[in-house]
């Protein structure tokens, strides 16, 4: 998957999770201030559907630094290259 086709599914599945549009959203978007509505706990309740989502498993030391949707994203990438 190329990265600009899994940020894309991700948005999707952020803007399904939250029940929103994020089609504003950008890689540069920062996770606690663009998306309206996201507090700590819904970000965590949203980082446990991503996992399932995309079947890999955040790190919560790392996700404590990922401050952007494209930082996610570049996540997610290097956890599912991980587990191939």
């Amino acid at each position: 998957m190329t990265d600009t086709a899994l940020f894309n599914d991700v948005l999707v599945r952020i803007g399904e999770y939250l029940e929103t549009d994020v089609s504003h959203l950008t890689p540069d978007s920062k996770l606690s201030t663009s998306i309206e509505g996201l507090n700590s706990l819904k970000m965590f309740e949203m980082i446990l559907y991503l996992e399932d989502c995309f079947g890999v498993e955040f790190d919560e030391a790392v996700m404590d630094k990922v401050e952007t949707l494209g930082g996610l994203v570049d996540h997610i990438q290097e956890r599912q290259a991980a587990a191939a």
